[in-house]
Formats: C-alpha cells, sequence, structure tokens
C-alpha cells in the first residue's frame, strides 16, 4: 500500500469526496475523523469505500472496555481498514478490542502530536498496545526509532506532524518532513493541511509522494 494516509479534515461529503477523487493516485486509506463522521456518518465510510479506497477511521476511543469493544465491532461491521484507540484506557481497554474476531487493524494513540511528549512515556504506551495485540501505534516522528527499536520492526508506527520544509507548523509540536519520517521506519505518514489546503492538492501529493520514494530508496 501507498505510505500516505490523506487525513480528509473537512466538514462535508462533497468536498471529502472530491478529495479522494482527486488525491487517490497519491493515497490508498483516506483518514475520517470525528468532525468529517459526526456531519457525514457512515455513509461516507460507505461512499469511499465503493470507490476501492480505504478509511482509517479516527476516532481515538478510550472508555470502559465494553463500550470500546462493542465500538470495534460497529466499525468492522463497515470495514474500515483501521480505526485509533488511546492508550491511555489502559490494558484491558486495549485487549478486549483487540479481541475483536474479524476487525480492522488498530492503532493506539501515544501521546498527541499537539503537545510535548516524554520519549520513554510514549515507549512504555508503544510496548503496552503491543503486548495487547495491536497492530501499531500512531506516533510523532520524532519518536519512531525509540519504538521500533523496543517493539520491533513489525509493530507499525503511523505518523502524523508531517510538513514540508515550507509548510506552516499550525498547532503541530512534533512533527518531521515526509522524507525523515520513512528514513526514521514510518510504516504510514498522516498527512492533513499541507495537501488539503495547499493551492494544488494534487501537486502537493505529488511533492510528498515523491520525497517518499525518495527516502524509501
Amino acid at each position: 500500500m501507498k505510505k500516505m494516509i490523506v487525513a480528509l479534515d473537512v466538514k462535508d461529503r462533497a468536498r471529502a469526496m472530491q478529495l479522494v477523487e482527486m488525491l487517490s493516485p497519491y493515497a490508498d486509506i483516506f483518514k475520517v475523523g470525528p468532525i468529517l463522521f459526526l456531519t457525514e456518518g457512515p455513509a461516507l465510510i460507505r461512499d469511499i469505500k465503493q470507490r476501492g479506497d480505504e478509511v482509517f477511521l479516527d476516532l481515538k476511543f478510550h472508555d470502559i472496555p465494553q463500550t470500546v469493544k462493542r465500538s470495534v465491532e460497529s466499525a468492522a461491521q463497515l470495514g474500515v481498514y483501521s480505526l485509533t484507540v488511546h492508550s491511555a484506557g489502559g490494558e484491558v481497554m486495549m485487549r478486549e478490542a483487540a479481541l475483536v474476531p474479524n476487525r480492522p487493524r488498530i492503532w493506539a494513540v501515544t501521546v498527541l502530536t499537539s503537545q510535548a511528549a516524554d520519549p520513554v512515556v510514549v515507549r512504555e504506551r508503544a510496548l503496552l498496545a503491543k503486548k495487547c495485540g495491536l497492530d501499531g501505534v500512531i506516533s510523532s516522528p520524532h519518536e519512531i526509532e525509540i519504538i521500533k527499536k523496543a517493539c520491533g520492526n513489525d509493530f507499525g508506527v503511523i505518523t502524523p506532524g508531517i510538513r514540508l520544509e515550507s509548510d506552516d507548523k499550525h498547532d503541530q509540536k512534533r512533527i518531521a518532513t515526509p522524507g525523515a519520517a520513512i528514513r526514521a521506519g514510518a510504516n504510514f505518514i498522516v498527512v492533513g493541511r499541507p495537501v488539503i489546503e495547499a493551492p494544488d492538492p494534487v501537486e502537493a501529493a505529488k511533492r510528498i509522494t515523491e520525497e517518499i520514494e525518495k527516502a524509501s530508496n
């Protein structure tokens, strides 16, 4: 699969589907977060999948174990490729999520990239997520190497906070370029505003793809 996930951080179906159509040559997976999901609901997930693309449902489930388990079951019925839980929910919650039959890939959020993070805390949360049977974690580019060293190369690291050298940092504190993230070992990078708010989203996606390919060689 392509290593770039495009975050559909928009408010309506029309713009979301326009972006999917434009950017699908550069991304197989599109992230749907709470704002878009609350506006458009499960129907949007089905629309994206009908095009042959995959959905990363980023709702960061963090609740009592049974509620999270049932949420994962519902997401599985929608056919999403992956979803997020928050590692701060604890071991029992993550184990219950991991035990759902035929579930999507589950990635645990370590620390939001808008916040400062202690690498020791990130490492501990990643190790706990692996112990619980999850597929990987969401973590800033700065912690990729720490996580891979602790958890092994087969444990996924999905990296937001990606910016080209010329991009505005916005509210992200722990960022890196696409190339730096891939060289550090990221399995996927998540890119939102640098692409979807660019004057030419296709050109922005193309530039990021070229940087990813260069870093992968």
